[in-house]
């Protein structure tokens, strides 16, 4: 096993609420990536309290990055109310779940990437609960079990799974506004695109981004692929990223009064906000529009 360093932590926020003796009456919502490992701890009322980053810095592979957080960072060992494990797995494709029997990921997920060592992973299914969605991914087998015994009541989503249903829960309850709907989640460097036509997935794809105008170029780029008018689209920015107020910046600016404001949506504690942060940062690690049975 890869021994690592210790990691430094970055608090991002920390509330003058937050006592890590009632962690069992919070929520924990980690995302990971391989680079970085993010995680923010909410009330029951969905409020940031916590918000710690850890960098991978020594190239650790996915478990042992895991599991080096895991022994530095005692309140992330506590017991809490709910659970979920985001993660940003590499291969990854979305299909009709009908599609899918029981059994057969492996060769979907084969017919798409070249994995040569087939006996070292495991191929996950995550179904969107009422859309008839399939999400398929591949978790090395040594991570699948390191979560198995570490978080077994855990959520876990692939991000793509995440961010779907998370932008589905928003148009139903406060986007329905134009024939299509957007939504762009960012996490620093790169971003996920999710494209509703009505309730129904239109495309969902991840892409990477260095400036608001490569986020731009990409979106309009799809839009102009699928004969879709910039005025036909209603359009919302989230996600954790330097980028998030220049990417919303510009959308606002293109696409007008397409545009909705995720921050007037869930406005953020005055304290949250001090320190340029907004609700929709972190939406995506709260259990806002959450389902741990889809």
């Amino acid at each position: 096993m890869t021994v690592a360093k210790p990691l430094t932590p970055q608090d991002i926020y920390v509330s003058s609420a937050f006592n890590a003796a009632s962690s069992s009456s919070y929520g924990l919502g980690i995302y990971v990536d391989g680079d970085y490992l993010l995680y923010s701890i909410t009330n029951e009322q969905h409020e940031p309290l916590l918000l710690r980053q850890y960098k991978n810095r020594d190239g650790l592979d996915f478990k042992s990055f895991m599991e080096a957080v895991w022994q530095q960072d005692d309140i992330m060992r506590k017991r809490f109310r709910q659970g979920q494990i985001i993660l940003e797995l590499d291969k990854w494709m979305v299909i009709p779940a009908e599609y899918v029997p029981e059994g057969q990921e492996l060769e979907y997920l084969q017919a798409v990437y070249d994995i040569r060592y087939p006996q070292a992973y495991a191929p996950r299914k995550e179904i969107l609960k009422g859309s008839g969605v399939a999400f398929l991914s591949w978790m090395p087998k040594n991570l699948q079990e390191y979560l198995q015994v570490r978080t077994s009541s855990f959520t876990i989503y692939h991000a793509s799974h995440r961010y779907t249903q998370l932008s589905r829960y928003l148009l139903q309850t406060h986007l329905q506004h134009r024939s299509y709907i957007g939504l762009i989640w960012l996490f620093l460097g790169s971003f996920y695109y999710v494209l509703f036509a009505g309730q129904n997935l239109l495309f969902i794809n991840k892409f990477h981004a260095t400036t608001a105008e490569d986020v731009l170029y990409y979106v309009q780029g799809l839009h102009s692929l699928l004969g879709i008018d910039k005025s036909e689209v209603g359009i919302a920015v989230g996600g954790y990223s330097g980028l998030k107020s220049f990417v919303a910046t510009m959308m606002y600016r293109f696409f007008g009064a397409g545009y909705r404001d995720l921050g007037k949506l869930y406005p953020p504690p005055p304290t949250l906000k001090e320190v340029g942060l907004g609700m929709e940062d972190i939406l995506h690690l709260s259990w806002v529009g959450a389902d741990s049975a889809g």
